[in-house]
C-alpha cells in the first residue's frame, strides 16, 4: 500500500506538460511520415534547443510579471550585425567566430538594456516599449541590408549550429549549460529569488528591500543577450541570416513558456516548465509541418493549444477557490 501510494505521489509531480508531449508523439508518429526517423528527431531537438534559448528571457520577464515582444526583432537583428561582420573577413577562424558571437551578445544587450531602462526606471508600459523596439529592431534589420539575405558561410561558422562534438550537436551541449545555469540563477541565487518576488507582487517586493526597478532592468538585459545569442545560433544553424529571420520567435516563445506552465500571473512557474513547453511547440509544429499543414494553419493549432490551456488553468484556479472557501467541520 506504502508502494503504491509512494508511486501516486511521483505520478503528481511529472507535469502535465510531459504527458502532452508522449501523446503528440505517439499521434504523429502515426499520423506524420518520417516523424520517427531519427534525423527529423535530431532535427527536433535543435529547433527545440533554439527556441529554448530565446525562450530563456521570455520566461524571467513572465515571471516578473511583465512581458518581451521584442526578442524576435533583437534576435534578427543581432544575427544580422554579426553576420555582416563575419561576411566582411574572407574565411573566419574560430577567434572570429567567437567575435562574431560577442557582437550579436552586445547588440541584443544594449537593446534589453534600453527596454530595462525605459520599463524598470522610467515605469513606461512593457507592452509597448517592447513592441517598439521589435518594430525598430526588425526596421533596421531590413535597412542595413536592404532587405537581402546574408548567406554563404564557411564550416567554422556553421560548427555551433551544426557540428558535433563525440556525436553529440554542439548546439544542444550549448543549450543543455545555458539553461543548466540559468536555472540555478534562478533558483539558488538572490537575483532569481528577487525575479520571482517582484512577479508575485512589486509592492510586497519594494517593502522587502528588492530594488525592483534594478531587477526589472536586469531581466530585459538578460532577456536581450539571450536573444542575441539566438540570433547567432540561427545564422550558425540555418548558414543564413535576413530581415525575418527571428520574425514569430517572439510568439512560438510566449507560446512555449506558456504552456510549459509559467503563467501571466507572475511568480509562477521557471525555466524548467519552459523546457517542456519548447519541446512540445516544436513537436507539434514538425508535427504538423509533416502532414502537410500549411504555417498559418500551424500558428493557429498553437494558438489553440495556448487557448485551451488558459481555459483549464482558469478552472482549476476556480475550482481552488472554491474549495479554499468550503469549510471542514470536524467531530
Amino acid at each position: 500500500m506504502l508502494n503504491i501510494r509512494l508511486f501516486r505521489n511521483e505520478i503528481k509531480r511529472v507535469p502535465g506538460i510531459a504527458y502532452g508531449i508522449i501523446i503528440v508523439m505517439v499521434i504523429f508518429a502515426f499520423t506524420a511520415r518520417n516523424f520517427m526517423n531519427p534525423v527529423n528527431l535530431e532535427n527536433i531537438l535543435r529547433n527545440a534547443a533554439i527556441l529554448l534559448v530565446i525562450s530563456i528571457g521570455g520566461t524571467m520577464a513572465i515571471l516578473a510579471g511583465k512581458i518581451d515582444l521584442s526578442i524576435g526583432g533583437i534576435a534578427t537583428l543581432s544575427g544580422m550585425i554579426g553576420g555582416i561582420y563575419l561576411k566582411s573577413i574572407p574565411e573566419p577562424n574560430a577567434f572570429n567566430v567567437l567575435i562574431s558571437i560577442l557582437i550579436s551578445i552586445a547588440v541584443g544587450s544594449a537593446v534589453g538594456a534600453f527596454n530595462g531602462f525605459m520599463i524598470g526606471y522610467r515605469g513606461y508600459d512593457n507592452w509597448l516599449i517592447t513592441f517598439s523596439t521589435m518594430s525598430i529592431a526588425f526596421g533596421l534589420a531590413q535597412t542595413i541590408t536592404g532587405g537581402n539575405i546574408v548567406s554563404g558561410f564557411n564550416r567554422t561558422v556553421r560548427f555551433i549550429g551544426s557540428g558535433q562534438i563525440f556525436g553529440i550537436r554542439v548546439l544542444l551541449i550549448l543549450t543543455f549549460i545555458v539553461v543548466g545555469v540559468m536555472i540555478f540563477v534562478m533558483h539558488r541565487t538572490r537575483f532569481g529569488l528577487h525575479v520571482y518576488a517582484v512577479g508575485d507582487s512589486e509592492t510586497c517586493a519594494k517593502v522587502s528591500g528588492v530594488n525592483v526597478k534594478k531587477t526589472l532592468f536586469m531581466v530585459y538585459l538578460l532577456s536581450g543577450l539571450f536573444a542575441g545569442l539566438c540570433g547567432f545560433l540561427l545564422l550558425s544553424k540555418t548558414n543564413s541570416v535576413g530581415p525575418t529571420t527571428g520574425d514569430g520567435y517572439e510568439f512560438n516563445a510566449i507560446a512555449a513558456i506558456i504552456v510549459g506552465g509559467t503563467t501571466f500571473d507572475g511568480g509562477k512557474g521557471g525555466l524548467g516548465s519552459t523546457v517542456f513547453g519548447a519541446l512540445f511547440i516544436t513537436i507539434v509544429k514538425n508535427g504538423l509541418q509533416l502532414i502537410g499543414l500549411s504555417v498559418f494553419w500551424q500558428q493557429a493549432c498553437v494558438g489553440f493549444f495556448i487557448l485551451g490551456i488558459i481555459l483549464v488553468n482558469a478552472l482549476n484556479e476556480k475550482r481552488a477557490v472554491k474549495n479554499a472557501k468550503r469549510r471542514i467541520y470536524h467531530d
